[in-house]
Order: C-alpha cells, then sequence, then structure tokens
C-alpha cells in the first residue's frame, strides 16, 4: 500500500535531483543505425477508407448521405462510429437498388484508443454486388446533444473496408520530407497506388525493401478522378488540396503515377493530413482509398553556425559546437568524428546525446563528449571533422538544424596534448562501457563510492498510452518487488513519460531497478536507459528491459484513433511518438548499446487463415496485418534489440477476441526470473 500512496506522492511535488545525461558514442559501423530514416520508410498502406460525416440539420431531424464505392468481391465491412449512434438509422442500398438488411448483418463491438474503447458497430457483407452503394444515417436532433452537432467536428466516422484480394487497389503514403517539418515551410504527403499481389511482406524488417515499390508494381492500368489532400491545422481549421502529379509537389516525375500536395505549416503543432484517392481500375470498377497521417510541425529555433572548437581533459575531448539558439534550450545532437590517417580522413566514432545550449564567449554552443580513446582505437589524429551534425527537438526527435561537417579547431596546447595521448604504447583493443556512455557520475558508481548502491532486485512495471490502470496489477502474484507506475488517462511521448518514470523511481527511493513495459511502456524503458543515468544503470546481469506488445516502430492508426476519441470526448489526445513516422525519428537516436539490451515480445491473432482472423474488428480494417488489436507486427521491430518470438491467439487489452498477453502467466514468469536483479 505504501508504494501505491508514493505515486500519488510523486506527482504532488516530490524533490528530484535533476537528472544527468549520458554522453553516448558507437563505431563507425554504426553508422547506418543513426541515419535519419526516408519518410518513404514510414509509409502507411489502406484497402478501407475513412469517411467524416457531417450531418445536416433540417427542422427535428438530421440527415447525411453519400454514393461510396464497393470493389471488394469476397467481403466488405462499414463500421459506424459516433457518439449519436443511438440516435442514427443507417440504411444502405446496394448497385441493384436493394435495400441491404444491416440489421441482422450488425456486429457490435468496440474501437481501441489503447486501453479505452468506444463503442462501434461492424456490418459485414459477405461476396457484396460491386459498384456504387447508397449510405445514408438519419435520426431525430432531439436526441443529439446539442454540442455535438453544434461543433465543427464531424458527427460520426465511417470505415469502408475492403477485404484484401490479390487484385485489389493498395494506396500507400507518406510524408513529404522529415527534414523541414518546421513552420514556414511546406509539408504535406506522397501517394501512389499498387495492387495487392505487389505488396511486400509487412513482416520485413527491411524498410528499404518493404517500401521502395518499383515503377512496375505502381498501378497505371487505372483511371484516377480524383486524388484529394485534406488537413486539419493545429488550430482547427480544415484545408482541401488537389494532390498532382506534375512533378512540382514531391511527387518524383511528372505522370509517373505519383502523386504529391501540401500546404504551408503557418504555426507549430499536429497537423492531421489524410490522402483520398477515388478512380477505376481495368475493368471499370469504381474504388475509394484513404489514410491518414499525423504530422508534427515545430519552431525553428536553432541552427548550426559551422565552427566547432575542442579542448582535451584526460583521455575526454570536449567539442563546443557554436549554435545560434536560446541558452538553455535542450535538443537531442549527433555527429559523426573523423581524424586524420596520413594524407586520409578516417571515421573515427559517433557522438550523441541530449545536450544542453550553454553561453560561450563568442557565442552559443552546445558541448559534444568524445572519448579520446576511440580516436586512439581508429589510429586518427588531428585535423578532427565533424560530418553529417544535426540537432532534433528532444519531445519529438524532428531535426532543427543540420550541417554536412563542421571542422574542429584545436588549441595549440589541445593539438599537443591529444598528440602525447595518441601516441601512447598502451591501445585500447576493447569498447568499454566509458567509451559508450561516458564517465559514471558518482551516485552511480559501481564501487569505490559509499554513495554507490547494490542492485536491489526491484521491478518497475509500466504502462501504456492513455492506460486508466496498471495492467500488469492483474497479475501481480507473478512478478516479485514489483512497483507499478501509474500516470492514468494521459498522452505523454517518450521524453516526458521516461523523466516521469525516473521522479517516480526516485520518489521511492528507489536506487536500482529493472524494467518491464506494455505498450508505450517499452519505448519508454529503452528511452530512459538510453539518454538518462538511472537506477537502470546499476544491475550488471540480468535483462535490463523487457516489454510487451509494443509498437517500437510506430502505430499505421494513430492518426485514425487520435480523431475517433476526440469525436467521442474520450481518450487522451494525439501522440507524435507513436506514429510511424515518430518512431522512425525516434528510433534513429537510440544506441546500439541499449538496442541490445532490450528483450521484446509480441502477440497476434490466429495467423493463416482464409480470411483472417482479428483482435479488435473494428480496427483490423486500418491496422497493418498481423497484429494484437493496437500494435501491428510489422511495427514492433527494435532493430538490433532481441525479439522473444510471437504468440498467436493473445491480444492488446481486455475486451478483444483473445486474452490480453499481459496476463500469460508463463511469460510473465520468465521475465520476471530473467529481469536484472543483480
Amino acid at each position: 500500500m505504501w508504494r501505491a500512496l508514493c505515486v500519488v506522492v510523486a506527482w504532488l511535488g516530490v524533490v528530484c535531483a535533476s537528472m544527468e545525461t549520458k554522453k553516448l558514442a558507437g563505431p563507425p559501423s554504426e553508422f547506418p543505425f543513426h541515419e535519419l530514416p526516408d519518410p518513404v520508410q514510414g509509409t502507411l498502406s489502406s484497402l478501407s477508407a475513412f469517411i467524416s460525416v457531417d450531418l445536416e440539420v433540417t427542422g427535428d431531424e438530421m440527415a447525411w448521405k453519400a454514393e461510396i464505392p464497393v470493389d471488394a468481391e469476397e467481403v466488405f465491412m462499414l463500421t459506424l462510429l459516433s457518439p449519436l449512434e443511438d440516435d442514427l438509422t443507417i440504411t444502405l442500398i446496394d448497385p441493384t437498388g436493394k435495400d441491404v438488411d444491416l440489421a441482422s448483418l450488425a456486429q457490435a463491438g468496440t474501437f481501441p484508443l489503447d486501453e479505452i474503447t468506444v463503442p462501434a458497430t461492424n456490418y459485414v457483407l459477405s461476396r457484396p454486388v460491386v459498384g456504387m452503394y447508397q449510405v445514408k444515417l438519419s435520426g431525430p436532433v432531439r436526441g443529439a446533444p446539442y454540442h455535438t452537432l453544434a461543433s465543427s467536428e464531424p458527427d460520426a466516422y465511417l470505415i469502408w473496408f475492403n477485404y484484401a484480394t490479390s487484385d485489389s487497389v493498395v494506396l500507400h503514403t507518406h510524408l513529404n520530407t522529415y527534414e523541414n517539418l518546421h513552420v514556414g515551410q511546406q509539408v504535406g504527403l506522397v501517394s501512389y497506388l499498387t495492387d495487392a499481389a505487389d505488396r511486400a511482406d509487412p513482416s520485413n524488417a527491411n524498410w528499404t525493401e518493404r517500401f521502395l515499390v518499383t515503377e512496375k508494381a505502381r498501378l497505371r492500368d487505372v483511371v484516377i478522378v480524383g486524388a484529394e489532400l485534406s488537413v486539419v491545422m493545429p488550430d482547427g481549421t480544415e484545408i482541401n488540396e488537389v494532390m498532382h502529379d506534375d512533378g512540382l509537389h514531391n511527387d518524383g516525375d511528372d505522370d509517373d503515377d505519383i502523386y504529391g500536395g501540401h500546404v504551408t505549416a503557418s504555426e507549430p503543432g499536429l497537423y492531421t493530413m489524410q490522402s483520398t484517392f477515388y478512380g477505376k481500375d481495368d475493368e471499370g470498377t469504381v474504388f475509394v482509398r484513404s489514410t491518414q497521417h499525423l504530422i508534427q510541425v515545430v519552431t525553428d529555433t536553432a541552427e548550426l553556425t559551422g565552427t566547432a572548437e575542442g579542448t582535451l581533459n584526460g583521455d575526454r575531448l570536449f567539442v563546443n559546437v557554436a549554435v545560434t539558439s536560446p541558452v538553455g534550450a535542450s535538443y537531442k545532437a549527433y555527429a559523426q568524428v573523423w581524424g586524420t590517417q596520413g594524407d586520409t580522413m578516417v571515421a573515427a566514432c559517433w557522438v550523441g546525446g541530449i545536450v544542453a545550449v550553454s553561453n560561450g564567449q563568442d557565442a552559443p554552443y552546445v558541448q559534444l563528449e568524445v572519448d579520446a580513446n576511440w580516436l586512439h582505437m581508429a589510429g586518427v589524429d588531428a585535423p578532427i571533422e565533424l560530418r553529417e551534425v544535426r540537432l532534433q527537438d528532444v519531445a519529438t526527435s524532428i531535426p532543427v538544424a543540420t550541417a554536412s561537417s563542421i571542422a574542429v579547431t584545436l588549441p595549440t596546447g589541445t593539438v599537443t596534448a591529444l598528440a602525447t595521448f595518441l601516441s601512447s604504447e598502451v591501445r585500447v583493443t576493447d569498447i568499454t562501457e566509458r567509451m559508450r556512455i561516458g564517465v559514471r557520475p558518482a551516485s552511480f558508481r559501481l564501487s569505490g563510492n559509499s554513495t554507490a548502491q547494490d542492485a536491489s532486485g526491484e521491478l518497475i512495471l509500466l504502462h501504456g498510452y492513455c492506460a486508466e490502470r496498471n495492467p500488469w496489477q492483474e497479475r501481480e502474484q507473478d512478478f516479485s518487488n514489483g512497483n507499478y507506475f501509474l500516470n492514468p488517462k494521459a498522452s505523454v511521448g517518450h521524453d516526458a513519460f521516461a523523466v516521469l518514470v525516473n521522479k517516480y523511481a526516485q520518489s521511492l527511493e528507489l536506487k536500482s531497478y529493472a524494467l518491464i513495459g506494455h505498450s508505450q511502456g517499452g519505448p519508454v524503458s529503452v528511452h530512459l536507459g538510453n539518454f538518462y543515468w538511472s537506477g537502470l544503470d546499476i544491475p550488471q546481469s540480468g535483462r535490463l528491459i523487457q516489454s510487451v506488445g509494443s509498437p517500437y516502430s510506430g502505430c499505421s492508426a494513430a492518426g485514425s484513433a487520435a480523431n475517433i476519441g476526440k469525436l467521442f470526448g474520450v481518450g487522451c489526445g494525439a501522440n507524435h511518438d507513436l506514429t510511424v513516422d515518430g518512431s522512425r525519428l525516434w528510433i534513429s537516436g537510440i544506441s546500439m548499446y541499449y538496442r541490445q539490451r532490450t528483450f521484446y515480445w509480441t502477440s497476434t491473432y490466429l495467423r493463416n487463415q482464409a480470411l483472417g482472423d482479428y483482435c479488435n474488428l473494428a480496427i483490423n480494417a486500418i491496422l497493418e496485418w498481423p497484429n494484437d488489436g493496437t500494435s501491428e507486427l510489422a511495427f514492433t521491430n527494435l532493430p538490433n534489440a532481441y525479439s522473444m518470438g510471437n504468440t498467436d491467439q493473445q491480444c492488446h487489452t481486455v475486451g478483444m477476441k483473445y486474452k490480453p498477453h499481459y496476463l500469460d502467466e508463463r511469460r510473465n514468469a520468465d521475465m520476471n526470473r530473467n529481469a536484472a536483479r543483480v
């Protein structure tokens, strides 16, 4: 009980020591893992259309109708989501003029917003008539909440899903940029069509193979009737733009069947962008597809001026990189370090971590720390150069400043001292922890310090996004020395979440612990270990970080789920770190050191079924297959971490077709037994 009480006390303002950041580094062989991802790696694919409904009020009646195509020959599903559903009647007329008996097809269900759900009704049609359907929603105004109808938000959403066959049309979209997601820049989407037969295996961890679709794969035998970009700005303003295939909208070449559209970002914040394609295939069958992205835009507050100066203290080379930015601002930094070997520049290492802007004598700067043993190991000396330098927003991982190269100026005394150090006969042969994450602060030293703490065998178990409870507590008996973090019904990014976890540990005076995370709790655990010194750095054996059902590479339904939660007045809002784009940017800052200290499990519905299984029927129309009802197998991969395998017939949370994966006693026992305790 005292532990639960400490959770409340922590949020009331326990005074916590400031978090010390790690000085990350690694060998040149890891350069590819820290490259800024290509936006194509964040491609979303869709066989469905996400349709917003705005009811028109006439007298005492409210109604909406539309004509929407069905192109599926095997199975078609219509899902209705609305807080007004009890007051609405839905009718559907097929292309022959026949009323579809929706009452007999209705399946009451839910749409998950991670731990929270909203009601959804699914209508599944087997062997539907292909063609244009008339759909109508109507009902009495008197039963509808006035504030819902009077708001600028939609009154309902329809998910219009066509079951995948080999010749089904698939819409693919990705952002047009990751490097210019700044106020004043053009941000938007790039879209194209393929058929399902040319779709890459979604479980393929090779992102380039997965999303770089060849010219041959793009559909050239369809007629695109309309390609639209719908944008909701952070202030709620809606903009609709035509997408173009003219080579002028980040869409490749003119008339290459790739379409682009963009708007000028006028303010920082989250932009919701939807690409919708209407067209006809080579047999004259009409189709509609859409995808939805959440795009974070930041204010461009930093600039690398192109100068840097280094000083040597012992084996630490401190490089002050000049910037124009407010003093005190923090960024994620990254740079490759190159040195001289004869007449050639040779790669020595990469360095990074969270850095703060300091006030220098001539200009503000951020400080990168290089263990000179990397230079020793690479056999290089001065002159030294930084390459592929970048600063990223801490909260969103969006790049705010980049430079291809910056020469490092070394004072004469530093050149001499460095040459002396590098000429030492004692050469480094093995990469040490100190080279990887920097010098341990006094309070985290493992020996030779009276304040150092032995590993105490504690566990902290984390929930995910928007949780009302900590799901691990349902099997509290499975875990020894368990501490159950709870920040209820919240949407916070990985960095803010990690800071809260650290404060929680401090409030309980936990000096040493391992972490087990569910859903977002996995990436948060990795973030805490990667960037900050904490109790994670005391245990020296066992699994430091373990997770179940964590979307390390994001969730393709993040945009749709945020809108649905807003419609119902529930949920916790959008979370950029849980989008496919935000996650790819975040992963680029995670060192191999902590990837290799992470162990993750996944689950899905029963795979390899003739017409497919599901955990949640409604969201299955949006997610990549297979999935656990929230996290998609294609997006649970954390490259170079330890995948512990997938379990069929387990889902993400309660209320789904199969039991939640966090109730698996055998897996829980394995995680508890192998957690880093000493």
